[in-house]
């Protein structure tokens, strides 16, 4: 163990997530780090200003959601990394089997439904037929949903069952849509790269507007058969029909399949930075 890794087992590691208590962030960051401090922040922005900032005896990582099986890409996740000045790294890639529950009270009329919008739009088929004449509220998380719920007669949330513990609710339905796939994947961002055996890579890259460039791009990562998990573009600010790329690679630091096709590729990029190399864990069910 060098000098750096023996500091680093000194330091206290606190975790910061995407808050309230009970969001589905939080219940990741109670499984991955169980005996770490967590820290409860307002945005993903915040949680990597959090990271970034220096504090004496802290090792400070933060969790971010990155894409969802129902509602695709975490937009201002992707648009955050793209950015020139994000100087962290990728050390982990999480998934969250996310099992939801309807809570509230028991013996009232459900008149009103709380949630996020990404599980409101998932089990849309469920509340037309389950809860008809109930009004939809949109919430900034499921865990305000359920702090307006504990306040609000006559209505429930689509939430989890911390928050039904937290806020002293009844758990009328677990899961809902029971059998239905719904996973959202997460990155776990530090200030350093991870040091360990690592399975994916993610990079940021841009192409010349010009025929083929995104193709030729690509070309030498199909010529040594390494698999793309996602690639998604979006637009720089300011340059009309100009793009960034979020790309994520089957491959770790150790693939010499990567190191050659990223040699290839770099050849016909205006812009290629690499956000790291690291594991990807087995999926949490909650």
């Amino acid at each position: 163990m060098n000098a750096d890794e023996k500091k680093k087992k000194l330091l206290i590691k606190r975790i910061g997530y995407l808050g309230p208590e009970a969001t589905f962030s939080h219940l990741v960051v109670k499984k991955r780090f169980p005996n770490d401090l967590h820290q409860s922040l307002s945005s993903i922005e915040d949680i990597i200003e959090f990271v970034k900032e220096e504090a004496a005896g802290e090792q400070r990582i933060g969790l971010i959601p990155i894409e969802n099986s129902t509602g695709g890409m975490i937009l201002e996740s992707v648009d955050l990394l793209l950015e020139e000045d994000f100087h962290l790294y990728i050390q982990e890639e999480l998934s969250l089997n996310v099992e939801l529950a309807l809570i509230g009270r028991h013996g009232e009329e459900i008149k009103e439904i709380y949630s996020h919008p990404t599980p409101l739009f998932y089990c849309r088929k469920w509340i037309k037929s389950r809860f008809p004449l109930a009004k939809i509220n949109k919430t900034a998380s499921t865990s305000e949903a359920a702090q307006i719920v504990a306040q609000t007669p006559g209505s429930a949330a689509l939430s989890t069952r911390l928050a039904s513990e937290i806020y002293k609710l009844d758990i009328l339905e677990f899961p809902v849509l029971e059998g239905s796939l719904n996973l959202t994947q997460f990155f776990v961002l530090g200030r350093f790269p991870y040091p360990g055996e690592t399975a994916e890579t993610t990079l940021v890259f841009s192409v010349k507007d010009e025929p083929g460039s995104l193709c030729s791009f690509l070309e030498p990562f199909r010529d040594e058969k390494l698999n793309i998990k996602r690639i998604v573009s979006r637009p720089i600010p300011g340059k009309l029909n100009t793009y960034l790329f979020l790309f994520s690679i089957q491959a770790g630091k150790e693939s010499l399949h990567l190191a050659n096709a990223l040699q290839r590729a770099e050849k016909f990029s205006l812009w290629l930075k690499s956000l790291g190399s690291y594991p990807v864990r087995e999926t949490f069910n909650v």
